[in-house]
């Protein structure tokens, strides 16, 4: 033992009151950080409050075209439609709704169909 019992307990007691001393300034410096944080976090509300608004319903109301972006009756778009089917495929719900089409043909197929069966075909 290098230090008597009454050292150590004197040198944890310093060190107790130096991590306090650390705590409280940290402490100090956050209460300091959210208090800058709230007067820009008030001023950009204030300016967001002061910002006009742009009214959606006027463009909903109006017409998408003008004579100027009609398109002309020539200009027709061209589609690759495996393409559109392939996107459409990535689809969770699309994937799911072709299979029951799928079930359903099948059993529209069928002479004889169990309850179940017939209520899937009503569907």
């Amino acid at each position: 033992r290098l230090q008597s019992v009454a050292e150590e307990r004197a040198q944890r007691q310093a060190q107790r009151a130096e991590n306090e001393k650390r705590f409280e300034a940290r402490q100090a410096e956050n209460e300091t950080k959210c208090a800058e944080f709230e007067c820009r976090r008030a001023a950009w509300e204030a300016r967001q409050a002061a910002r006009p608004r742009k009214e959606t319903d006027k463009w909903d109301s109006d017409s998408a075209y003008t004579e100027s972006t009609v398109p002309s009756s020539g200009f027709v778009d061209e589609v690759d439609t495996a393409e559109v089917e392939s996107r459409a495929s990535m689809d969770k719900k699309v994937r799911k709704l072709a299979k029951v089409l799928r079930e359903i043909c099948k059993l529209e197929e069928c002479e004889q169909l169990e309850i179940l069966q017939a209520a899937k075909v009503a569907r």
